[in-house]
């Protein structure tokens, strides 16, 4: 099933509005965006950038103004255009615009920030997300995590884009994820370093999923250049129920 080309204008009405100051993103976002301490001299791709809310905080915050935002969502890419026109936002699926307009084209840190785990081909979209990290670079994303099995059908988890709290509107993919699973898949890109913060909260009110509680986590994974031959470090600092999952050996 290929990913869903959300039409919902309930995406461009509140992230005109949300998301869109540093103060608006998450604790765990803005713990780890902070580590990495962007410039103004680095580039940034941010794959479902809503109305590039972003790219204004990263503005406003680092200094960053070389900004480019892919957006499924047309209404939203339109409404993110009008907010920032000195940023570059492409309407589109990734898995598309990774094959055409931005074919070989790497950044210096790729944001994901509620996409690969908000749409039907989560592991292509985590793919290609990282082939556009530049050797060095950073891969920042979060994930909603459990100790638990994971769950990717959308018929068990799925979500109603609704930012009134109500089980009412199109349908997105609440991808939950096994958090050893989702590190082994990581450890497969052979990353320089891998730093993650996260803690426990209920799923939305919008959701429909089978799990009473989940692990909100970002995570930033730095690409390793040619030099770069040394074992991968971790920095990890989630729930302890998280980290031992992770560790097993079961």
């Amino acid at each position: 099933m290929k990913n869903i080309p959300y039409q919902t204008e309930e995406l461009s009405h509140y992230f005109d509005k949300n998301r869109i100051t540093w103060s608006q993103f998450y604790e765990s976002e803005r713990v780890i965006i902070s580590q990495i301490n962007p410039n103004s001299s680095q580039s940034i791709l941010d794959i479902g950038c809503g109305c590039g809310g972003l790219g204004l905080a990263l503005r406003d915050q680092f200094g960053i103004n070389q900004y480019t935002g892919v957006e499924i969502n047309e209404a939203a890419a339109k409404t993110g255009r009008g907010m920032n026109p000195n940023a570059n936002i492409y309407c589109g699926d990734i898995l598309d615009l990774t094959k055409m307009e931005l074919s070989g084209k790497q950044f210096d840190i790729v944001f994901s920030l509620s996409c690969v785990d908000w749409n039907v081909q989560y592991l292509d979209m985590l793919l290609s997300a990282w082939k556009h990290v530049r050797p060095g670079g950073y891969f920042i994303s979060t994930f909603r995590l459990t100790d638990k099995e994971g769950c990717i059908d959308m018929d068990k988890s799925y979500q109603f884009i609704n930012y009134e709290g109500i089980k009412k509107g199109e349908l997105a993919s609440y991808v939950v994820l096994n958090a050893k699973e989702l590190m082994e898949q990581i450890e497969t890109f052979n990353p320089l370093k891998i730093n993650a913060y996260g803690y426990w909260g209920a799923p939305s009110s919008t959701a429909v999923t089978p799990y009473k509680r989940l692990c909100f986590a970002a995570f930033s994974i730095q690409k390793r250049s040619d030099k770069d031959i040394q074992p991968i470090e971790f920095d990890l600092k989630m729930p302890s129920e998280i980290l031992f999952n992770i560790s097993s050996t079961a």
